[in-house]
């Protein structure tokens, strides 16, 4: 399974993999997810907190690229 919203997966911290498993005996909705790539265990909670980091970041990339094209001199 993959942990997205909208265009943004959430990511293994260890290998980068995006797709993860339930945690053998986690029932559903599994709170704790095991990457398929190395194994790590991952808490959903972290793998949605990644997914909004991310979307702060792009974000505020999207507003100072805004900010720099309105300080630039007209051509």
């Amino acid at each position: 399974m993959r942990i997205c919203v909208g265009h943004i997966t959430a990511c293994c911290d260890q290998c980068g993999c995006e797709d993860f498993q339930p945690a053998p005996g986690e029932t559903t909705p599994a709170q704790e997810l095991v990457c398929f790539g190395c194994g790590l265990r991952a808490a959903r909670c972290a793998l949605l907190m990644q997914i909004a980091d991310a979307t702060v970041r792009r974000a505020e990339a999207f507003l100072d690229s805004s900010r720099r094209q309105r300080k630039a001199p007209p051509r």
